[in-house]
């Protein structure tokens, strides 16, 4: 095809120096036609929250490599569209609204584009075209749909049984609709979040979105898994968010579905086309996003104080106030908040880990999600910012220690150096903060991969104990460990991170056994007294290895076991090696694993160590309070 002329955008209205500039964007007015007719339309330029209403399309824009099939001809001037778009337009669409070439426009509408698809009657999700078996997925969801609302309207986990009347070939086509490249993109949850109403469309096939996701979370009960590299987990938290009462209560941040630390990791397996989509596309969703204040007067624990709160409402008034009068000054609003096409992806990284580092309370959980497949001084990324775009490779401790926390009413937080609130740092690619060495890494097991079953577990698990002790598992030796427990008792602690598999694995038991101790009556006549016993000790046996099966899974899947120069031992990152020193980083739940490098340090990931006290933040408060313990040591890692 010849093109006649280069189609030319008309800019938006500039951003006022002094008044409320409205949230200006394009709709398309798509113009009629059938079968063949080439797609004609205009655009035109509306205040978005005072549009005519409008439908918007969420879909999957397709492969960068992928070329156009057709044109879309806008006053006489074609425009280039990829063949999932045109299979959609037969609605406010970003690929043609929004000049793609034009960062500063780009970044613009970012900001907007929470409420382009709020305002918008409806949103239509763009599943793709049919086949063999979509109809009778679509099937399946709305009657898993019909019995959820009639029989649990409140469930949020899976349920196996509420499919035991469907065939299996019903839920085998369910769960291929849930593999189609929508599911896997960054961009499309925050236009469902925002969306008043939402329908998923294959063809002429359409549905409730909030239903067919629904009957995934379904879906996950019937096949007995909560897949590590599907977002179950997100999607489950949006159709929770979206109940007038949910457990979770209202977000302090209407329109948010969480803190920017949580959605980062529960998108960490979401694609973008763009590394910094993968945080931009958060901003609308999340509380930091939507109200940067947050940022500076969240606390700690259950000390949100009346204070606090009032404080809090108090600016964001005030920042309400300042940015409805000149929005371009983003009063209160960090660079990390800012989309910006302009700036390097690594420093837009850079500017996030820094800003959840520094906002309150100054916790690290941020390095937590520090993972790397290969040698961390390889590449351009400093070793201590997550990668966002890379996926998981093995779980993220959380929540349950405080190594680097002090024990009791005072919490100790981070100490950081060069992490100004508005200003660039001096170096931006350097993190220097405060903690103290512990120890020094003398010998690793190989990394530790589950196979498929118990047995294949159970193997994994001989080989990393002969590996780094060098004894048979059984006979038990007897040999002791150095808090004068049992040396194989402190080796099953290591795999199983403590409280944290624990844990994690009792919450596994009641949703896998919801039935509880009904085995032990289904269909079954008991002879005596002492045969009721033997069965619910066997089965009380039977669900306690269960437990621990699927902490130990959960936690050293993708792991090394360790041992250090003082004898303790624990689980670190696949990546760590002997001579490495374990450190302990002042408000960081867990220790961390350092690699010296001359006259800095890469950071490898955190690590668990079988170590009661220096779990538990009793070392952090000695050194804290000069009451004893190793010194304090200033750490710079590159």
């Amino acid at each position: 095809m010849e093109r006649e002329s280069t189609y030319r955008y008309q800019p938006l209205p500039p951003i006022a120096a002094e008044v409320r500039t409205p949230s200006f964007t394009r709709l398309l007015f798509l113009y009629p036609g059938s079968g063949e007719d080439p797609f004609e339309a205009h655009l035109e330029i509306v205040d978005v929250e005072n549009a005519p209403p409008y439908e918007a399309l969420s879909y999957t824009w397709g492969k960068p490599t992928e070329q156009p099939r057709d044109y879309i001809w806008m006053q006489g001037c074609p425009i280039p569209m990829k063949p999932n778009l045109e299979d959609a337009l037969r609605l406010w669409v970003d690929t043609l609204c929004i000049d793609q070439s034009d960062l500063d426009e780009r970044a613009r509408q970012v900001q907007y584009m929470r409420l382009v698809y709020k305002h918008a009657a409806r949103v239509v999700v763009w599943l793709g075209l049919k086949t063999s078996g979509t109809h009778e997925a679509f099937q399946a969801a709305e009657r898993l749909a019909r019995i959820r609302e009639l029989t649990h309207p409140a469930a949020t986990g899976p349920n196996g049984g509420m499919v035991e009347d469907l065939p299996e070939t019903c839920m085998i086509h369910l769960d291929e609709v849930f593999e189609r490249p929508y599911f896997s993109r960054c961009w499309c949850v925050q236009e469902v979040v925002a969306s008043s109403r939402a329908i998923a469309k294959i063809e002429d096939l359409e549905m409730s979105f909030f239903d067919l996701i629904a009957s995934l979370i379904v879906l996950a009960g019937w096949k007995s898994e909560i897949v590590i590299d599907r977002p179950y987990q997100l999607w489950n938290l949006i159709l929770i968010r979206r109940q007038p009462n949910s457990f979770l209560g209202q977000p302090e941040v209407e329109g948010s579905i969480g803190s920017f630390l949580a959605l980062l990791e529960l998108t960490r397996t979401l694609q973008a086309t763009d590394d910094r989509d993968k945080v931009f596309s958060l901003l609308g969703i999340c509380d930091e996003g939507l109200n940067p204040v947050l940022a500076l007067t969240q606390i700690h624990g259950n000390n949100d104080s009346w204070r606090i709160r009032l404080i809090r409402r108090g600016l964001t008034r005030v920042n309400n106030f300042v940015n409805c009068l000149a929005p371009d000054l983003n009063f209160g609003r960090p660079r990390a908040l800012r989309p910006d096409y302009k700036r390097e992806t690594v420093l837009v990284y850079c500017d996030l880990t820094r800003f959840l580092l520094r906002k309150q309370p100054r916790v690290l959980d941020v390095l937590d999600h520090v993972q790397h497949d290969e040698d961390p001084s390889l590449g351009d990324y400093p070793s201590w910012v997550p990668k966002w775009f890379d996926p998981r490779t093995c779980c993220v401790f959380k929540g349950a220690y405080l190594a680097g926390l002090c024990d009791g009413h005072f919490r100790y937080f981070a100490e950081l150096h060069d992490i100004p609130v508005r200003d660039d740092p001096v170096r931006p690619k350097v993190l220097s903060l405060d903690g103290y060495h512990v120890d020094v890494v003398q010998q690793t097991s190989e990394t530790v991969v589950f196979g498929f079953g118990s047995r294949a577990a159970a193997e994994a698990i001989v080989q990393a104990w002969e590996q780094l002790l060098g004894l048979p598992i059984a006979p038990r030796s007897g040999r002791k460990y150095r808090d004068n427990s049992l040396l194989d008792v402190a080796f099953c602690k290591a795999i199983l991170a403590g409280d944290l598999g624990s844990i994690i694995g009792y919450s596994h038991l009641l949703t896998k056994n919801q039935g509880g101790l009904n085995p032990l009556f289904d269909d079954r006549t008991h002879t005596s007294h002492a045969e009721l016993e033997r069965e619910a000790q066997d089965l009380a046996e039977t669900l306690l290895a269960q437990m621990a099966e699927f902490g130990v899974r959960t936690y050293l899947n993708n792991r090394k076991v360790f041992a250090t120069r003082d004898g303790r031992v624990g689980i670190g990152p696949k990546t760590m090696q002997p001579g490495d020193e374990v450190v302990v980083l002042f408000g960081g739940r867990m220790p961390f694993i350092a690699r010296q490098r001359g006259d800095h340090r890469l950071l490898i990931g955190s690590c668990y160590l079988v170590d009661e006290e220096l779990m538990w933040g009793k070392v952090t408060e000695k050194v804290r309070f000069n009451r004893g313990g190793p010194p304090r040591v200033t750490f710079e890692f590159h």
